[in-house]
């Protein structure tokens, strides 16, 4: 019989009521086959609430209870047990300690990756029954973890009840809060991003109790509202509640997501062992962003030279000194980076956005402005005086009248302050804009936990008629990442072949051959194909985001897996004697360099900057050989890493 044959006759039985021999047909199909068929591993099926062939217990209790245990130690096993978890509403505790017992590691790693341990009533339910020595343990550290995520969320909104403020002063507090802490330690960098995570909960906080856009208050309220929070010791204390949340949150997943980190409960306290690897891993990951990022800076400052020195710079009141010329440089490399990524007018314009120039001088040039009037000299006040925030902004505003602790604004405003700065889109998109890059609470039920929405990505909030912006949030936009990701979250390409025709378009003058194959080719499912008379490159491209914790980076996994899949598959169908390399071709930096199953990650982004250099010299290469030996060696990044350290 063949596979459809099975399932056919799988189906028969089943209609039949002959559950037993429908389950038993399907069970001889080769296991991979009946993973991806039975979990429905493309999504094809449409969700059918009542119990049917692929969700009915039956097959859980009745059948898979009384089959050998080998399937569970086969390595897609996972995804048969995170399917039973995710579509069974009732416990069947016959096939869970069927599991528990007979591959405990299994049954962990499920309940881990379905997050079903926060279910305390299914743990307490659990521990009645006998377990495994290793998921007893298992099961102390998640009701450790679920009592301690309760305790500290509980202290937050007890915190916050008892402030007993209207919704625009408890918002306005907030702000000012989380800029006395970064205010503590500017040069803190983590602690700097995990402020911005806890702010953005406390917003997605009050949006989901208050409706703020019917809010009447003038600026001048919202800003007593907000010098009031610079010396409010209670919501400091509050804000400072909910950092601890969030960094609670974020080793929480880093138990759940990062591979070879361990728990251990000692006497009720939990310690979290990390891996050194993993650590080092990512911290190798955080650098290639940031050389990355200094390459293009320099790329933008070449491109400003060459404006400026041909007079086709303008400056807006003819103000030419170095912060704003700096400012314009990071702006052309910003741009230049976006584009790099694929984004194109059509993008903006079919959402009725300005052009893409537009929103990153708007964004980068008011950003820019905040940073260097208010923000670097406040943080220098920080370092000198080691005093508080409430003192380091009465000692900046008597030095500088025009400093301001807060984006406090409205649209009409902004816009009218925008156009007088020579940028150019009518009322219509500009509100478009606004109204894109404010942060709004987007699920009907919020979970302290599962809030993923960030300030860094939508730096806008509107209470009434207002738009605010905390300014150590905003001062992020002046940032090749932090506002090119917006960008991109915001506006995903419409045509995701695009950065594959932008490489080819950048190598067509290189004495090789680069091709797309296109989807009927000889070399299988393949994006772009590089080859001369000695060797044959095959390039898989997946278009990513920069990873900011470890749950980001373990939801990248089965694009990874896909890529690499695809490469080895194209590169068995080949017959030639040419020296095959398979390169998987990403926008993110995470892993680059390395090599999985014959499979090296290239950087997209290292691919461009070896052509440009090419070009500014105005050099080509002799072969593909020594492109080749390049991107193996890591040369542009190791170049990069020695200027950026000298």
């Amino acid at each position: 019989m063949t596979n459809t044959d099975y399932k056919r006759e799988a189906h028969y039985l089943y209609n039949s009521n002959e559950l037993f021999e429908a389950y038993k047909c399907a069970w001889q199909l080769p296991f991979t086959e009946f993973i991806k068929w039975f979990t429905d591993t493309n999504g094809k099926r449409r969700s059918n609430k009542k119990a049917s062939f692929y969700t009915n217990p039956f097959f859980y209790d009745s059948f898979l209870t009384t089959q050998p245990i080998e399937w569970l130690n086969h390595k897609e096993a996972i995804k048969l047990w995170e399917y039973y978890l995710g579509s069974q509403d009732c416990i069947s505790f016959e096939f869970e300690l069927y599991v528990a017992f007979n591959n405990p590691l299994l049954f962990i790693e499920g309940y881990k990756s379905k997050m079903i341990f926060f279910k305390e009533e299914r743990i307490d339910v659990l521990e009645k029954h006998l377990l495994p020595e290793v998921v007893i343990n298992e099961l102390k550290i998640w009701k450790k973890l679920n009592s301690l995520l309760n305790e500290k969320w509980n202290a937050v909104s007890e915190s916050i009840n008892t402030l007993g403020l209207l919704p625009h002063e408890l918002l306005m507090s907030m702000c000012a809060s989380f800029e006395s802490f970064v205010y503590q330690d500017p040069d803190d960098k983590e602690r700097w991003h995990f402020a911005v995570e806890t702010l953005s909960l406390l917003v997605a906080f009050i949006q989901n109790n208050y409706e703020l856009s019917d809010v009447e208050i003038t600026d001048t309220s919202l800003q007593s509202s907000y010098l009031k929070g610079t010396h409010n010791l209670d919501t400091i204390s509050t804000f400072e509640h909910a950092y601890d949340y969030i960094l609670l949150r974020h080793h929480i997943n880093r138990y759940l997501f990062e591979p070879d980190l361990s728990v251990i409960l000692d006497e009720q306290q939990l310690r979290f062992r990390e891996s050194e690897i993993f650590n080092q891993q990512w911290q190798n990951d955080e650098l290639r962003y940031t050389v990355n990022e200094q390459l293009y800076y320099a790329y933008g400052e070449e491109l400003f030279d060459d404006l400026k020195n041909n007079n086709q710079i303008r400056f807006i009141n003819n103000n030419e000194s170095q912060d704003n010329q700096l400012g314009n440089t990071r702006q052309f490399a910003i741009i230049q980076y976006i584009k790099d990524l694929g984004i194109r007018k059509e993008d903006l314009k079919n959402n009725e956005l300005p052009p893409l120039n537009f929103i990153i001088s708007f964004l980068h040039g008011l950003a820019w402005r905040k940073l260097t009037t208010t923000e670097l000299p406040l943080h220098k006040i920080a370092r000198l005086r080691n005093n508080d925030y409430l003192h380091g902004t009465m000692e900046l505003f008597k030095k500088n009248k025009i400093a301001e602790f807060i984006l406090i604004s409205d649209k009409e405003v902004m816009y009218d302050a925008t156009m007088g700065t020579g940028l150019s889109c009518t009322m219509q998109e500009f509100n478009k804009l606004i109204d894109t890059f404010s942060f709004q609470r987007n699920v009907k039920t919020f979970c302290a936990f599962k809030q993923k929405d960030s300030l860094w990505q939508k730096p806008f909030i509107k209470v009434g008629s207002s738009i605010i912006s905390p300014l150590s949030v905003f001062t992020g936009f002046t940032s090749l990442y932090t506002i090119s990701e917006s960008i991109l979250k915001n506006f995903v390409p419409r045509d995701g072949t695009r950065i594959e025709q932008i490489l080819k378009e950048r190598y067509d003058n290189e004495i090789w051959e680069t091709s797309i194959p296109g989807k009927n080719q000889e070399y299988g499912d393949i994006d772009v194909v590089m080859e001369d008379d000695a060797h044959l490159i095959l390039m898989q491209f997946k278009r990513t985001y920069q990873k900011t914790d470890v749950r980001e980076l373990h939801l990248q996994k089965s694009q990874d897996f896909k890529a690499i899949k695809q490469l080895k598959e194209a590169s068995k169908s080949i017959d030639t004697t040419k020296t095959i390399h398979l390169w998987y071709v990403t926008t993110a930096f995470e892993k680059v360099g390395a090599r999985d199953n014959g499979v090296l990650r290239v950087s997209y982004q290292d691919l461009l900057g070896i052509k440009r250099l090419m070009d500014s010299e105005g050099k080509l290469f002799k072969s593909l050989s020594g492109l080749i030996e390049l991107i193996e060696t890591d040369r542009l990044y190791e170049l990069g890493k020695e200027h950026r350290i000298k």
